[in-house]
C-alpha cells in the first residue's frame, strides 16, 4: 500500500554529510509519497548566514517556492523559527517552543493540502526539539514514530534534550532506533515498550564502484594510508590515534568530514602525517575511501559510543576495504567479526592495521562486499514498511 510519509529530521538533507533519515527517505520514496523537512534555522541564523545557498533557498520559500523534489523526495523548506534553546526549562521555553511548532505546522499543512495528503505516517527523526508538531497538523496521523539515530551527547542538545526526547518517545506509537543500546534503553527505562531496532546501512552501489579516480584533496599523499570518513568530534579517541601513528612511522592518516575543532587536541591538529580534508559530498566519498589502505573507526570505548551504529561501517565494507575498529559497540561488532578487525589498545590497533595491509586480498574484499550487500538502504526500507504496515493495521483494527 502506497503511504504518505513525513520526516521531521534533525540532520538536514543539504548538510555537509549524508544522514540516516535522508537515505531512508530516499529509499522509501521509490514506493511511497515521502515529504521531508529539515531542522529549521532560527531567524538569527538566517540573518547571519544570509549569503549562503541553503539560507537563500529557505528565504525564497516565503515567496512561493516552499518545496522541491530532490532524489524522489518532496523536501519542504522549513520556515525560520525563534531561537529558544538558551531559555531555561519552564513556561517561557514551552510557550516559545509551541509557537515555533505552530510555525512549522502551518508550512507542512499548506504543502500537504496542495498534494491532497489525507493521512501521514509521521516520523520525528531525532528532532526532539520539536516533539509536538504533529499535534498541529490538519491531516490524520496514522502512525507517530520517534526515530532515535544517536545518543545525545553535546551540551547544546542536552540542555533540553534530556527531557524532550523521552517525551517524544512516550507520545509515539513506536520507537525505532539504529543501535541495540538505544533501542533497549526505551524499554528498560519504561519510556515506550514498542521499541524496535533497524540499524544503519549503506548505499552499496555507490561505494562498490571500482573506479580508479582518487579525490583531488588526496593527490599529494603518498605511502601507506589509514583513513576515517565521518564526523570528527567528541567520539574520536585522539590519544590512541597519536599512539598508533607513533608506532607506524611509515603511515599517514586521512581524516575526512566536518570537524568540531573544540574536541581536537593540538597534537592532532599539528601532526605532520594527519591530513584533514574537510567535508566531502556523499557522491565523492568513494573516491576518498579508494585512497585508504585501511579504513578506521577509532571511537572511544564508552557508554556513549556503545549507542553509535556508524553509517561508514557498511560503506567501508562495500568499498572492499579492510576495517580496523575499536571495540566501541561489542554487540554490533561481534556479528561482523569476520570482516571487521577490532582492537582494545593502541598497540592492538597498530598491529591490526599492519596485518590487514599485508594480508588483504581480492577474496577478502569480495567477502566484505557480500556482507555490505545484505545491509543496503533497500533492506532497511523494507523493514520499515513491514513494521509500519503492521502497526497501521493494528491501529485500524482497534479503531474498528
Amino acid at each position: 500500500m502506497r503511504e504518505s510519509y513525513f520526516f521531521l529530521s534533525l540532520p538536514r538533507h543539504d548538510a555537509d554529510f549524508t544522514s540516516t533519515p535522508w537515505q531512508l527517505a530516499k529509499e522509501l520514496a521509490t514506493r511511497n509519497l515521502v515529504f521531508f523537512m529539515d531542522h529549521p534555522f532560527t531567524f538569527w541564523e538566517a540573518l547571519k548566514k544570509v549569503s549562503s545557498a541553503s539560507i537563500r533557498w529557505r528565504w525564497r520559500a516565503y515567496f512561493g517556492q516552499d518545496c522541491m523534489l530532490k532524489e524522489g523526495v518532496m523536501v519542504i523548506s522549513a520556515p525560520f523559527v525563534w531561537p529558544v534553546n538558551f531559555l531555561p526549562r519552564g513556561i517561557l521555553y514551552r510557550s516559545f517552543k509551541k509557537w515555533n511548532e505552530k510555525i512549522l505546522a502551518r508550512r507542512i499543512n499548506r504543502v500537504a493540502n496542495r498534494f491532497s495528503v489525507g493521512r501521514w505516517i509521521y516520523v520525528n527523526s531525532f528532532n526532539f526539539y520539536f516533539n509536538g508538531v504533529q499535534s498541529y497538523l490538519q491531516q490524520a496521523v496514522g502512525l507517530n514514530i520517534y526515530h532515535c539515530i544517536d545518543p545525545i551527547i553535546k551540551p547544546y542538545s542536552l540542555r533540553h534534550g534530556r527531557y524532550l526526547e523521552p517525551e517524544a518517545a512516550q507520545r509515539a506509537d513506536l520507537v525505532v532506533s539504529t543501535a541495540p543500546v538505544l533501542s533497549q534503553r526505551f524499554i528498560r527505562e519504561g519510556i515506550n515498550e514498542n521499541s524496535f531496532l533497524i540499524p544503519n546501512a549503506a548505499n552499496v552501489k555507490l561505494f562498490a564502484e571500482r573506479g580508479e579516480e582518487i579525490h583531488h584533496s588526496l593527490q599529494g599523499i603518498t605511502g601507506k594510508v589509514m583513513g576515517y570518513l565521518g564526523s570528527i568530534e567528541r567520539r574520536i579517541d585522539y590519544p590512541m590515534l597519536l599512539q598508533v601513528l607513533a608506532m607506524l612511522p611509515d603511515w599517514s592518516l586521512v581524516m575526512a568530514g566536518p570537524v568540531d575543532w573544540t574536541y581536537v587536541p593540538a597534537g592532532v591538529r599539528q601532526h605532520p602525517r594527519i591530513h584533514f580534508i574537510g567535508p566531502v559530498p556523499h557522491k565523492e566519498a568513494p573516491s576518498v575511501i579508494r585512497k585508504f589502505d585501511v579504513a578506521l573507526i577509532p571511537f572511544l570505548q564508552d557508554e556513549v559510543s556503545a549507542g553509535i551504529y556508524p553509517l561508514k561501517l557498511f560503506e567501508y565494507l562495500a568499498a572492499g576495504k579492510p576495517v580496523v575498529s575499536t571495540n566501541f559497540n561489542p554487540e554490533v561488532l561481534e556479528e561482523l567479526k569476520n570482516v571487521v578487525q577490532t582492537a582494545s589498545s593502541a598497540m592492538d590497533f597498530a598491529n591490526a592495521c599492519n596485518l590487514q595491509y599485508h594480508t588483504n586480498s581480492q577474496q577478502q574484499a569480495h567477502q566484505r562486499l557480500m556482507v555490505a550487500e545484505k545491509n543496503t538502504w533497500a533492506h532497511r526500507a523494507a523493514q520499515w514498511e513491514a513494521l509500519m504496515n503492521g502497526f497501521v493495521k493494528q491501529k485500524e483494527n482497534v479503531a474498528a
